[in-house]
């Protein structure tokens, strides 16, 4: 969340004036099929409480005449990026890699991914 505000910024400049934004939680910790098979099917405590926060800041945020949705999903980042986006035929994605500063030449394996397979432009904001 520490590059949501410099993200949700950027978006605000490059947002049509009808255009919305929305956003996309992924909790990446039910990915393999072992965990999967004994996750809940509603949110647990934790994915709540981490799901009102980016609720809570996506509406400091955004302004309610830009305000799209807030997507919360399980699985893998960049799949659910990509099936998200596609399903509901964004025009954009902006992303931020989570680097360590000295790997800022580099793209994460998520980021790569996204870039490579989106059907619609995707901005990275370093």
């Amino acid at each position: 969340m520490e590059s949501f505000d410099a993200l949700a910024r950027l978006a605000l400049r490059l947002v049509a004036d009808e255009g919305t934004i929305s956003t996309l939680y992924v909790n990446k910790n039910y990915i393999h099929h072992r965990i999967a098979a004994h996750s809940p099917e509603c949110a647990t405590e934790i994915e709540q409480a981490i799901l009102e926060q980016v609720i809570s800041k996506f509406e400091e945020s955004i302004p309610e005449a830009h305000r799209g949705k807030v997507y919360s999903q399980r699985g893998v980042v960049h799949d659910e990026i990509l099936r998200i986006a596609r399903r509901t035929g964004v025009d954009l994605i902006i992303m931020s890699p989570n680097k360590r500063p000295w790997e800022d030449f580099f793209l994460g394996s998520t980021t790569r991914r996204v870039v490579a397979e989106a059907r619609c432009s995707v901005l990275v904001e370093r």
